[in-house]
């Protein structure tokens, strides 16, 4: 990854969906028995995978409407 990471999110989750995100960090790093990764990375590979899934046109979709919603 060659970007800077400079911007910070922040999610609240129950205390059960911070205990699952942890297990399956964990279960993945024990299959393939490397260290654990970080739960903001984890989080991050989420927000990454989730947007490559999304075409260009509906990426453009959203980058217009957030543009209206910033000049209103």
């Amino acid at each position: 990854m060659s970007d800077k990471l400079t911007k910070k999110l922040q999610v609240l989750l129950t205390e059960d969906e911070v205990r699952e995100v942890n297990r399956v960090i964990l279960n993945e790093a024990l299959d393939r028995e490397i260290r654990p990764i970080s739960v903001s990375a984890f989080i991050r590979n989420l927000i990454q995978e989730e947007l490559s899934r999304r075409d260009v046109e509906q990426r453009s979709y959203i980058k217009q409407n957030l543009k209206n919603l910033k000049s209103k």
